[in-house]
């Protein structure tokens, strides 16, 4: 079995990352003990009456659908880093459907994109193979979705760019939070950027997680990115 690897290159000047992977071309298969974990698991958690909020990535697609099937109740967020068959069958049973500006692009057929028509598009077109609302996370340029079929794009903060490598991890993270504690949907992405713009002003990923106060005490400590990438 190759033990799956990932190589991280940091660009000193830019802080931008390129991930060097090995990993196995299918995900091991559930075995019947690990499904009667999965499934103790389910049941102390419905029987706690707590909410519950899962996030899946489409890496592990089976292990993913079982435990999203045993908890019907849950929320469900989807990091949909990018464009996989196991992510577009995930997306049925997802009610967040965060995805990449390559996942989105890739989907579309797009070259990029560019204007705000080709967005809203690509967030018209995901909202269909999702159960709840598309995102599309698009950097430093923002986070898009729709809004009562209206585009809208939080605008991103301002930071100090020294490590990129797991920014969107974190994001996505961040963004579960508030969908736990049900927050409305602009303080969630207004969080979830704040807490990955602060995690790239520092190098490494586990290391460069700010705890939930930091971020809290550093909302005066940042502006919004306001410039305006797109066209019409």
């Amino acid at each position: 079995m190759i033990t799956p690897l990932a190589s991280v290159l940091v660009n000193r000047l830019s802080g931008s990352r390129t991930i060097i992977t090995r990993k196995m071309q299918t995900p091991p298969s559930l075995t019947y003990d690990q499904k009667l974990k999965i499934d103790d698991l389910a049941a102390r958690l419905i029987e706690s009456e707590e909410p519950v909020t899962l996030l899946v990535d489409g890496h592990e697609a089976e292990l993913s659908e079982y435990i999203i099937k045993k908890l019907p109740a849950a929320k469900v967020v989807m990091d949909g880093g990018s464009l996989r068959a196991s992510n577009i069958k995930l997306a049925a049973w997802t009610d967040y459907f965060v995805v990449s500006e390559h996942f989105a692009r890739d989907y579309m057929g797009y070259r990029g994109l560019e204007t705000e028509a080709e967005i809203k598009a690509a967030l018209i077109e995901l909202n269909k193979i999702c159960r709840g609302d598309a995102f599309i996370t698009l950097g430093e340029k923002g986070c898009a979705f729709l809004k009562s079929g209206m585009l809208q794009i939080v605008p991103a903060w301002l930071c100090n760019v020294v490590d990129t490598t797991g920014a969107g991890d974190v994001f996505h993270g961040a963004f579960t939070y508030g969908v736990h504690y049900s927050w409305h949907i602009d303080n969630i992405i207004l969080f979830a950027s704040l807490t990955a713009a602060i995690s790239i002003e520092k190098k490494g990923v586990r290391e460069s997680m700010p705890d939930l106060a930091i971020v809290h005490n550093s909302l005066n400590n940042y502006e919004r990115n306001l410039t305006q990438y797109f066209g019409e």
